[in-house]
């Protein structure tokens, strides 16, 4: 309480308030990165093992424990360790987050050969009719769909989206979802199109990618199991029977489309 009281005693207010507000931003951050994860629970025991720890240390120098002091003095490495375990994969999601960022974006352009990656698997798959549903996310965040999936968050090659749309793969059925250059997550499930003037010969992906561009700005590419036909759909809107040479000029117009020519549109 003596070292408080100074503490508070010597407070300057515009450099100390400055310096308090510098450390607290990346914690506000975090917590509220990690506050409606999966991991949240862990993210309060985390919470109540340091106010725990904390108070052992304040009763350890009241009593004079010597041994219990040194321990718990370094005690904030162990947790901090724990803390980066434990959420690895909502901290890596989150700097991606950050990375869309168009400040960042402006640095890190679209690359060509990712998209390249994309039309060789879906001019394979065509051929081969191998059905697919490939959702590429822009501005808006589809997270609420990767959740519904298996998280992948690998490099994009034509191999790794064959792999996923194999059929002996249990990925297969459903949608995988590319964002920032990766393969963020598979197997996840889309919201169908609520039209009822759609024609009665477009299956489930047909509707689940129109479900999707009408709720978001996704770009979806459909490939038809049963003939093998490539689709594109955007803004509600579904553009079919696509040449692989289609598709690339379409992928490169709206994933290279800048957000005040996306406004103009």
């Amino acid at each position: 309480m003596q070292e408080t009281w100074l503490i508070l005693q010597t407070f300057s207010f515009p450099s100390d308030a400055v310096d308090i507000i510098l450390v607290a931003i990346p914690f506000y951050v975090v917590f509220r990165l990690l506050r409606e994860s999966r991991s949240s629970f862990a993210l309060w025991g985390i919470i109540l093992t340091l106010i725990f720890s904390v108070l052992l240390y304040l009763l350890a120098r009241l009593a004079d424990l010597q041994a219990t002091q040194l321990i718990y003095e370094r005690f904030w490495i162990i947790v901090l360790l724990v803390f980066l375990i434990i959420f690895q994969t909502e901290l890596r999601m989150g700097m991606t987050d950050i990375g869309r960022l168009g400040i960042f974006r402006a640095f890190f352009p679209q690359k060509d050969h990712v998209i390249g990656e994309i039309i060789e698997a879906v001019g394979e798959m065509a051929k081969s009719r191998t059905g697919a549903l490939i959702a590429f996310e822009r501005r808006n965040t589809l997270k609420p769909y990767t959740g519904t999936g298996t998280i992948l968050d690998s490099m994009i090659s034509a191999g790794a989206v064959r792999s996923v749309f194999n059929m002996q793969s249990p990925l297969h059925d459903g949608a995988l979802i590319v964002a920032s250059n990766r393969l963020l997550a598979a197997s996840c499930i889309l919201p169908l199109a609520e039209s009822t003037t759609l024609s009665k010969d477009l299956g489930t992906r047909h509707r689940a990618a129109i479900g999707l561009s009408e709720k978001t700005d996704a770009v979806v590419i459909v490939i038809s199991e049963e003939t093998g036909t490539i689709s594109l759909s955007t803004r509600g809107q579904l553009e079919r029977h696509l040449t692989p040479d289609d598709l690339r000029k379409l992928l490169e117009r709206e994933l290279n489309l800048a957000p005040d020519e996306e406004e103009a549109d």
